[in-house]
């Protein structure tokens, strides 16, 4: 089952849970976006994005407006009907030449206002969906040896990856709890290696402090808890 985090407090949000709560699909909702798949949040996307709603460079997310409700409602369906622990617009989607991008500044917006209304209608094929059934869809959920900079901690990393069907690397993500962790990336740091038990270290990332106070953590290439022959 598809694990969701809902986070904000507008009317959007709002309406979102409502939706998600009666339907007899049996969503399985959160406020803690450390524990979910899927997050939904009322910030605006960054830019680039695809409609407003998600972004390539932040996979496993959908950004929610009162105008989106419908069409986030149905990527949400979608996964849910899936079991997919992750979703991402494709790129390709994304980078679309008459692809209408949200986040404009506000003189620019009524011109895509048209173009949106016709195609904002949710595809599934936009995304890459990321499901148990796949190879990849392993969790790894244990401590792990953290080293920044000349120090060394350990800390609980629960993490997945998969490979990116864009650029044919294996990427992971996950959160790392480790109140230093989190010390040092209020400080600005962010090149990390972590490591499993005495096994080789691998380059990651502090990616973010999230709200609760634990990093999200990322990598590329390689995951410390694969053997040598998946590497």
């Amino acid at each position: 089952m598809t694990v969701i985090a809902l986070t904000g407090s507008s009317p959007a949000i709002v309406e979102l849970r409502r939706r998600l709560t009666a339907s007899p699909l049996g969503f399985e909702l959160t406020d803690d976006a450390a524990d979910a798949d899927l997050r939904v949040t009322d910030e605006a996307a960054p830019t680039p994005n695809h409609l407003g709603v998600a972004a390539a460079a932040i996979p496993h997310t959908f950004f929610v407006r009162e105008d989106t409700v419908d069409y986030v409602a149905a990527a949400l369906t979608e996964a849910q009907l899936a079991g997919a622990y992750g979703a991402a617009v494709r790129l390709p989607v994304q980078n679309r030449p008459d692809q209408p991008v949200i986040g404009l500044r506000s003189r620019l917006r009524k011109a895509v206002v048209a173009a949106l209304h016709r195609r904002t209608a949710f595809d599934p094929s936009h995304y890459d969906w990321f499901t148990e059934e796949s190879v990849e869809a392993e969790v790894f959920d244990d401590e792990v040896r953290v080293t920044v900079r000349d120090e060394q901690f350990t800390g609980r990393l629960r993490a997945r990856g998969h490979i990116d069907g864009n650029d044919g690397r294996f990427h992971w993500a996950g959160i790392l709890h480790s109140d230093h962790a989190a010390e040092l990336k209020r400080d600005g740091r962010s090149r990390a290696q972590i490591a499993v038990g005495d096994g080789p270290a691998f380059d990651a990332k502090l990616a973010e402090l999230t709200p609760w106070g634990t990093v999200r953590m990322t990598g590329v290439d390689a995951a410390p808890w694969m053997t040598p022959a998946d590497h």
